[in-house]
């Protein structure tokens, strides 16, 4: 897989730069929220905005929307033809799935307008769109030839954006490990400034983990799926921001890890005690891990829909030995809700 080109730049970029002939895929919020944006898309004369959201990623939806976006391209070349995406994780998703299918894969550019999107999915070629409910069921590899980064985009997200952020840069600084987690792990504070500050060096991580496996067939790639494994459940159930079911996630697979002896009791002590913890949660943690039966019923359903399962029952779950240390395990779905219902009890009894 060819890796992306990556550039960090200050402002949009010039258009004439991206390609002769473009389609623009963007979030319909944002010409909404920036005359800058609005002014900058007017010259792309071929748009297509979407409404942001799992359900723009619903497959039973797709059919009307690429009969438009086939209309749309109608006179469009083959050859010449760049997909532009701006947008977060589910525009992104969307649009890559668009532009590997359209006239049998067109070239591709990725201006990720989220933190979500510009530090984890505008990176690593993957492509979905989900199936009843079940999250990224269908999909490509199809990487972006062009990733580019812009400051201002990023730093007009409503500060909220920025902690939902903190999900995926955290996991990918405990995966690596190394500087960036020494560094992250001194910081006070989650917001836009921080996450700029990291932002080259967590995507640099995340490449280093994609080249080795590009297409996930070797195992290896499937340590980026830290903390998504009960993250995605936890989304799909109470409807959450990814990024903040990222945040649980990772905090379940570091309790799961240190109950499984996988990791040590005193690194795992040292980890909690880094200043940036403080952002891992939110004080409802509590709450999002009921033990009713019919909630762990509807759990135990989406966690058989995980693509990453490796027989009916049985995922690969992503354990921290310590940062840039991970360790992947097969385990039942049924060790899982016993888990849950563990660390529930843990939390009740404090």
């Amino acid at each position: 897989m060819k890796a992306s080109l990556i550039r960090y730049t200050q402002n949009l970029p010039d258009v004439k730069e991206l390609g002769s002939e473009l389609l623009l895929i963007h979030d319909d919020v944002l010409p909404r929220k920036s005359t800058t944006f609005k002014k900058w898309m007017k010259q792309i004369p071929l748009r297509y905005p979407v409404k942001a959201g799992e359900q723009l990623k619903d497959v039973s939806y797709f059919p009307k929307h690429i009969s438009k976006i086939t209309a749309l391209c109608e006179n469009a070349s083959t050859k010449k033809l760049t997909v532009v995406v701006v947008g977060g994780g589910s525009v992104g998703d969307f649009g890559g799935f668009v532009a590997s299918i359209l006239k049998r894969g067109v070239r591709l550019v990725h201006i990720p307008s989220t933190w979500l999107a510009a530090i984890d999915s505008a990176h690593g070629g993957k492509t979905a769109l989900n199936v009843g409910g079940a999250k990224n069921q269908i999909g490509t590899f199809y990487p972006a030839a062009e990733v580019c980064m812009v400051k201002s985009l990023l730093l007009s997200q409503p500060a909220p954006r920025a902690f939902e952020g903190f999900g995926e840069l955290l996991k990918i600084a405990l995966i690596e490990g190394g500087t960036l987690w020494s560094q992250l792990s001194k910081e006070f504070e989650v917001n836009e400034e921080v996450l700029w500050k990291y932002l080259a060096a967590a995507v640099k991580a995340k490449y280093k983990v994609v080249q080795k496996d590009p297409h996930e067939k070797k195992g290896h790639r499937h340590i980026l799926n830290l903390g998504h494994t009960m993250g995605h459940v936890l989304e799909s159930y109470y409807q959450l921001p990814h990024g903040i079911s990222i945040n649980y996630g990772v905090d379940f697979a570091l309790r799961w890890s240190l109950e499984k002896k996988i990791m040590k009791e005193s690194d795992y002590e040292e980890i909690i005690r880094k200043p940036v913890m403080a952002y891992l949660l939110s004080p409802s943690r509590d709450e999002l891990l009921v033990t009713k039966s019919q909630a762990l019923k509807e759990f135990r359903r989406l966690l058989l829909s995980d693509k990453k399962k490796t027989d009916s029952e049985v995922l690969r779950f992503i354990f921290v030995k310590k940062p840039g240390q991970t360790v992947v395990q097969e385990v039942h779905v049924d060790d899982i809700l016993i888990e849950i219902c563990r660390q529930k009890e843990e939390e009740l009894n404090g």
